[in-house]
């Protein structure tokens, strides 16, 4: 029996009749409801994770934007570690909190905005922003007409465009096919080589290396662009290739990927193998290649985080207090001594292996990272190897 409008507001927008404040919903699929049945769309405010405690933003209070959201808007407040929210977050790429995040009743994003100490003006502008974005092409409209025709390189180009603009970073499958349908000479303009690059191809692909043809291009590329696109492209990149090396299992992409990163340390060999034993080690542990995976861990951690001076990680850890600075240089931070040596010893209490020399060389890993940093974590994969 299909429930009527009038019972729908009733039972699940019990304020709607009294626009004195945001109506908040109880849950994200109550919203999503909501704003298909009033033909609205959702904002999410998005908190920190496990707190809705963070100070409520006075505009929130203001009547005028109460109005302005209640009109457009079915409101949802929660945090990052709501369970509801992790398809939304991993596919759209959304790691920074807090957030305003702007979602169709069918779950799909269309704006966010980080802006959330932004005063009122501005703040009517991002909810003008964000009704704009409302009535622009979808992702899933955007595949639909993509899908109909995918000789089509200006439909699969909007696709890419739709998908880069909601945050979507793993665009790896149709990047290679739009670099399949350019000319050689494609390659030759910078644009072009920066938009392929900016999608993530995967490595040692077709879209990956035509756009490495033109070595004047790509050099420029890394000379001229920003620090932070760079960063992000090399990510992408290296996200993509590791998402599918293990979802295909396959082995040649991980060492790809390895290689990558190895080769951004060729002038410090140590550096260098040391993140290629990581990235391998991160591989292994996903495809679940016990057997790899503890041959490698056991010479690696002895070599690259056991035999490192406590005091020297100490000395570095009070370093990076006094010298901010430190923390964004490359290279390996205090923190990721103890982290990297409990992630290890957990890996392979979980693995459920029961060799003792295994869960032993656990054990040493475990009390170093609690000497290191002796947090709850920590402590807790100790009590795990123990028991």
């Amino acid at each position: 029996m299909k429930i009527s409008l009038s019972l729908f507001l009733l039972f699940f927008c019990p304020s709607i009749l009294f626009a004195q404040k945001l109506n908040y919903s109880a849950s994200l699929q109550k919203a999503l409801l909501s704003a298909h049945y009033l033909k609205k769309d959702v904002l999410i405010i998005l908190n920190s994770e496990n707190t809705n405690n963070e100070k409520e933003n006075p505009l929130f209070s203001d009547q005028e934007i109460i109005n302005k959201i209640n009109l457009h808007f079915v409101t949802y407040k929660t945090n990052y570690g709501d369970s509801t929210l992790k398809a939304i977050n991993e596919y759209y790429n959304i790691e920074n909190c807090p957030n305003y995040l702007f979602l169709h009743s069918n779950m799909e994003l269309f704006y966010r905005n980080l802006e959330v100490d932004a005063p009122k003006e501005r703040f009517e502008q991002i909810l003008n922003y964000a009704k704009e974005a409302s009535q622009q092409i979808t992702i899933k409209k955007a595949k639909e007409d993509y899908l109909k025709d995918t000789s089509d390189v200006t439909k699969l180009k909007q696709l890419i465009d739709v998908l880069k603009k909601q945050g979507v970073t793993n665009n790896a499958y149709y990047i290679e096919q739009y670099a399949k349908k350019l000319g050689p000479a494609s390659f030759d303009d910078y644009q072009t080589v920066l938009y392929i690059l900016e999608a993530g191809p995967i490595i040692n692909r077709i879209a990956y290396n035509k756009a490495f043809t033109n070595r004047t291009i790509i050099d420029s590329i890394f000379k001229k662009e920003s620090s932070q696109k760079r960063g992000f492209i090399l990510n992408v990149i290296a996200n993509n290739t590791m998402t599918n090396a293990i979802k295909t299992i396959c082995l040649a992409d991980a060492q790809n990927i390895a290689n990558f990163y190895k080769n951004q340390w060729k002038n410090n060999e140590y550096n260098g193998q040391k993140i290629y034993n990581e990235k391998m080690l991160f591989y292994y542990n996903a495809v679940k290649d016990t057997a790899n995976y503890f041959e490698i861990a056991t010479n690696h951690y002895d070599k690259y985080y056991m035999s490192i001076e406590i005091d020297s990680v100490r000395r570095l850890k009070l370093l990076e207090k006094t010298d901010s600075a430190l923390r964004f240089k490359p290279g390996w931070k205090a923190k990721s001594f103890p982290n990297g040596l409990n992630e290890a010893a957990w890996n392979f209490y979980s693995s459920g292996t029961r060799n003792q020399k295994r869960l032993l060389k656990a054990v040493k890993w475990s009390k170093r990272a609690i000497q290191l940093d002796p947090n709850a974590n920590n402590y807790d994969t100790l009590a795990h190897l123990f028991y």
